[in-house]
């Protein structure tokens, strides 16, 4: 599947961090987005219980979320 979009960005209510990426990896835009997926699941120690989510910079549209439950 081919990404579409303006880009990919990376939301949590967590400060996301990580000991292998630079700061700003979080903050970033990325065109790619299982590249925003897999620094996403970086950020947080327990993707399951602590959501982050990537969502589409042009529509705003949730594309991907670590937990399964209902985004408000």
């Amino acid at each position: 599947m081919k990404d579409v979009g303006s880009g990919y960005r990376i939301e949590s209510d967590l400060t996301l961090s990580s000991d292998w990426l630079p700061s700003d990896a979080f903050s970033r835009t990325y065109t790619d987005r299982a590249a925003a997926v897999a620094t996403a699941i970086e950020g947080v120690d327990d993707p399951a219980i602590q959501e982050v989510r990537v969502v589409d910079a042009g529509t705003g549209t949730v594309v991907w979320r670590s937990t399964d439950d209902e985004y408000q």
